[in-house]
């Protein structure tokens, strides 16, 4: 028996498929729930269905509301003003020119 077999499992049955949803573990057959480290649409069903309010807890720690506000925290510092900059001479020197074909949209 492997590991998964203690914890409690969750059947959810779309489009003719059978999916598996480990809550606990944040595991789901579909293997969005692992990849993205994201709920996919099986856990969301798995936890409405339970009347789970708190989602963010089926979510790994980047994704919640307070990793977004700490990404913000660190304070910045503006650039000079371009008159300012410094470069070496050789790159003031390097001539670049656009390319010569221009990619047509589709």
């Amino acid at each position: 028996m492997d590991d998964l077999g203690f914890f409690v499992n969750f059947l959810v049955y779309k489009g003719g498929q059978r999916y598996i949803v480990y809550l606990e573990r944040k595991i789901c057959n579909y293997r969005r729930f692992q990849h993205d480290e994201i709920s996919c649409a099986h856990t969301i069903i798995v936890v409405k269905s339970k009347s789970i309010t708190k989602i963010h807890s089926y979510c790994f720690d980047y994704y919640r509301p307070a990793a977004l506000a700490n990404t913000y925290e660190v304070s910045m510092v503006s650039m000079l003003d371009k008159d300012d900059w410094s470069a070496p001479e050789f790159v003031l020197e390097e001539i670049i020119l656009p390319p010569r074909y221009k990619k047509m949209p589709r």
